[in-house]
């Protein structure tokens, strides 16, 4: 009897740890067991959303579900546009008891302004992958979080139930972050605001941001900084100046006195006719919209700076040069098709050079681009030292200050539903929970994200309180806080 009582035990624990396949998704749907969680926003915060799914997931019952369907008619890349995470819970998520199943989505098409408008509005309308038996393959072993383990190819159009932004919502509400708004769909003509007053809005995740350039560019700047092309480490990254991504982005790469032009202002004579190639992300873009604040202050924070009123209010390509010198803008639905543009930048016959702006959440290792230094600054979360730089310690300060939101009736009309969210906006922004994310091949979410002010102050008040292994993950930086207790990116940042 004994021995039958060990083999049904060890039976239960087996079936216990099986992964959430499609048919057991369908399954536990259909009984109500399943809590499913639909997130959209923000591609750069991706790998972390993923990381975080992982750390509160029972091992051995994890399925990684990818889209192969077009959320819009734009071609997304596999797994660009959309992503889903099933598991039973291995510790409490809100109300959710730890064994209980949970499908948690997360929508990247389209970019913040998803995570902003459709939340504000309970856009039923909006595409997510349909995550069943009916629409994913059969799924494989799983390896890890970043890699799939079944394939989707249906979507579904369903309220989001949360999202995520890189910069607060009024700023995705204002122009020119409103061209090409996407309230259902990115191509659609939209340019309204919508009203946000339905929103609950909280500090999450800031994000760090860099340039990065495609490899033939970076081993062409190398080359003219004196650095070694054999060698990929932080000593011989080179460095790109500020005002030259300000000029490309401006369209303002005409002839210099000396002759020079477009890549030939940093690759001297050698980079004189060479197409300044942009790989961005749509108007409606978190990454997009903080590049723009960074590098050209224009609205809505500076609407004399930058660009112009009417190229502000119609679109925020560069306008055609006097000698034809337009740089070439690219534009992308989200952060991993932005990246692949410069993987085809790369692959170009014609040694074609590019750069674009992404968060740090990327792994450089085995792809076609690199990151650089902005002004000799390294674009690195935390450098240590006897005095330790980096993002955390304001050496290096192209970061944006991300927000999770939302709806606030819907949320408060499921009491379990907003205890969830409650939970992952809090439990998921600390420096220990940004500690035990995970590294992979294709994702270093350590690197691409710090523990807000606004978060970890209730850890400790002061930065030098926190422990050792808390302040590489604890940033320093902070705009000055709105009434709403949400950072204010237009005011300048204060250091803690």
């Amino acid at each position: 009897m004994k021995i039958k009582l060990i083999a049904i035990a060890t039976l239960a624990a087996a079936n216990s740890a099986q992964a959430l396949s499609p048919t057991a998704v369908d399954t536990a749907r259909a009984n109500s067991t399943l809590k499913e969680i639909r997130l959209t926003g923000s591609s750069s915060y991706r790998f972390v959303i993923a990381g975080y799914v992982q750390t509160i997931c029972r091992a051995g019952t994890i399925d990684v579900f990818h889209s192969a369907a077009d959320l819009i008619a734009s071609g997304d890349g596999e797994g660009s546009g959309a992503r889903a995470y099933s598991c039973t819970l291995a510790t409490a998520l809100g109300n959710y008891a730890a064994g209980t199943p949970v499908l948690i989505h997360k929508r990247d098409t389209g970019g913040a302004i998803f995570g902003v408008a459709n939340v504000a509005t309970n856009d039923a309308t909006t595409k997510m992958m349909k995550v069943s038996a009916t629409s994913c393959s059969q799924p494989t072993a799983y390896t890890d979080i970043t890699t799939r383990t079944s394939l989707c190819s249906q979507t579904e159009q369903v309220a989001p139930d949360a999202g995520i932004s890189d910069i607060e919502p009024p700023l995705l509400n204002q122009s020119p972050n409103l061209t090409d708004n996407v309230l259902g769909d990115p191509q659609s003509n939209s340019k309204l605001p919508v009203d946000l007053s339905t929103l609950t809005v909280q500090p999450y995740m800031q994000v760090i941001l860099g340039v990065a350039v495609n490899l033939k560019a970076y081993r062409a700047l190398q080359a003219t900084q004196g650095l070694d092309t054999a060698k990929d480490d932080d000593a011989n990254r080179p460095s790109l100046p500020r005002t030259w991504i300000r000029t490309a982005m401006t369209g303002a790469v005409d002839t210099s006195a000396d002759g020079l032009e477009g890549w030939g202002l940093v690759l001297g004579t050698s980079g004189n006719g060479k197409t300044v190639n942009i790989c961005r992300e749509n108007p409606g873009s978190g990454t997009q919209a903080a590049a723009q604040m960074y590098f050209l202050n224009n609205t809505p924070c500076d609407p004399g700076h930058g660009l112009s009123a009417v190229r502000q209010a119609t679109a925020t390509k560069p306008l055609p040069n006097a000698n034809g010198s337009t740089p070439n803008t690219i534009e992308n639905l989200s952060e991993g098709d932005a990246l692949a543009c410069l993987t085809n930048a790369d692959n170009n016959a014609s040694t074609a050079y590019a750069l674009g702006i992404f968060s740090k959440g990327n792994v450089e290792a085995g792809t076609k681009w690199r990151y650089v230094r902005l002004d000799g600054a390294l674009p690195n979360r935390y450098i240590s030292g006897s005095m330790p730089s980096g993002a955390v310690n304001v050496s290096y300060d192209f970061v944006a200050e991300g927000t999770m939101q939302w709806n606030t009736a819907k949320a408060n009309a499921n009491a379990d539903l907003l205890a969830a969210l409650n939970a992952i906006v809090t439990q998921s922004n600390t420096p220990a929970a940004i500690a035990a994310l995970p590294v992979t091949s294709s994702a270093n979410s350590l690197d691409g994200v710090m523990a807000s002010p606004l978060v970890w102050f209730n850890i400790a008040p002061f930065w030098s309180q926190l422990t050792s292994a808390q302040k590489p993950y604890a940033s320093r930086l902070l705009h000055a806080i709105q009434s709403n207790g949400v950072s204010d990116s237009c005011s300048a940042y204060t250091t803690f």
